[in-house]
């Protein structure tokens, strides 16, 4: 007697633009002209930004910074696509996400430079510290979409990861309480094809990211990570199901990072200048510049204007970042815990009485003023 095939699943690819900017008529989405504007204007910002920053580090005038080269459409669109009143946690390779929410790239800068006076979000966002610890907080985002259908608010929650992150149990811990309790939460993979040196396909045999979501009664769904239509039609699709309560999307964006994994790292080890000219033909700020110019949004004339602006800005943002004054190093025990425990209270009178006692050697000048909130 033959097996029975009890359920068969597919998993479906979107890719509305393709590398010469035409967009099939079928599937585009017909976004507002103002909003497709106003998408390419914080790409090209965010392309200027992460060229200086990567500058600035090298000059050694920030830490290490994880560039966003190649990834401003995977980064930068669904963040823009999310309310304010949406939750929304990135990773460490987070710039644009931020930016997509309206962050500043001073306190970007900050952020890089090691202090947490960066970690300022726009008052009305539900944003999170992004994830350094891989895939540490997909269980967290799980809990914050639980927390918001159990409140009824209308709210869906983001969490990025990467392709690396998508063999973590954190993942498949997520997408099990996620399926089973129907969740309005977005896993969205960016497929950079790189968990720092280890390939795509040495640490993963499935043909998708995207077909791991069907073992968990999750929505499963891959689009081209560097085409700007296809990311925002993706993402309401996955928004929609997510508020009117037909659970969670696993969204991977496959895309490339065209850069170093960090400015710490030499790429050029372990991939090919092959691969690294066939992905930069696929490079989504010259997509969407040629959709642009197709539909007479875009000429030469303008897109220099927006370079030049945009240059103008990340200067403006670099001044504000190198104005901030030095930090009050008790700062670090600040914001940390509602009642500090005993250990943490002592290490602080200890930092503080050291302070002093560098102030009356005449080691330090002043203290700079505290900033943050003790318990």
């Amino acid at each position: 007697m033959p097996l029975e095939t009890i359920v068969r699943h597919e998993t479906q690819r979107l890719e509305i633009l393709n590398p010469q900017g035409f967009a099939d008529p079928a599937l585009d989405p017909h976004i507002a002209s103002k909003t497709l504007l106003e998408i390419y204007q914080k790409m090209i910002e965010l392309r200027a930004f992460d060229e200086r920053a990567i500058k600035l580090q090298r000059q050694g005038r920030l830490g290490t910074y994880p560039s966003v080269l190649g990834q401003e459409v995977s980064q930068l669109v669904p963040a823009f696509c999310l309310k304010a009143s949406d939750w929304m946690i990135p990773t460490y390779r987070g710039t644009g996400a931020y930016y997509g929410r309206g962050m500043k790239f001073r306190h970007s800068l900050l952020v890089w430079a090691g202090d947490d006076r960066g970690t300022v979000f726009p008052e009305e966002n539900r944003d999170m510290t992004f994830s350094i610890t891989v895939g540490g907080h997909l269980t967290l985002a799980a809990g914050l979409a639980w927390a918001a259908k159990l409140e009824k608010k209308d709210a869906v929650v983001l969490a990025y990861l990467g392709d690396g992150a998508s063999s973590k149990g954190d993942l498949h811990e997520a997408l099990t309480f996620a399926g089973a309790m129907s969740l309005p939460v977005i896993f969205l993979v960016e497929n950079n094809q790189w968990a720092i040196s280890v390939s795509r396909q040495k640490q993963c045999a499935a043909e998708t990211f995207a077909q791991k979501a069907h073992g968990y009664g999750v929505f499963g769904l891959q689009a081209d990570g560097n085409d700007a239509l296809a990311v925002f039609s993706a993402m309401q699709q996955a928004m929609t199901r997510g508020r009117e309560g037909r659970g969670a999307t696993l969204l991977e964006l496959e895309t490339y990072r065209m850069a170093n994994h960090t400015t710490a790292d030499d790429a050029s080890r372990y991939r090919s200048k092959t691969d690294l000219d066939d992905w930069a033909k696929r490079d989504p700020l010259l997509r969407l510049r040629r959709y642009l110019e197709t539909l007479k949004l875009l000429d030469g004339a303008r897109h220099e204007e927006l370079v030049k602006n945009a240059e103008a800005l990340v200067d403006e943002e670099i001044k504000a970042y190198e104005a901030f004054p030095e930090p009050n190093p008790l700062d670090m025990f600040a914001n940390n815990y509602a009642n500090a425990p005993k250990a943490l209270i002592e290490q602080r009178s200890e930092l503080e009485a050291l302070l002093e006692r560098k102030m009356r050697l005449g080691e330090i000048v002043e203290i700079p003023p505290l900033e943050g909130r003790f318990p």
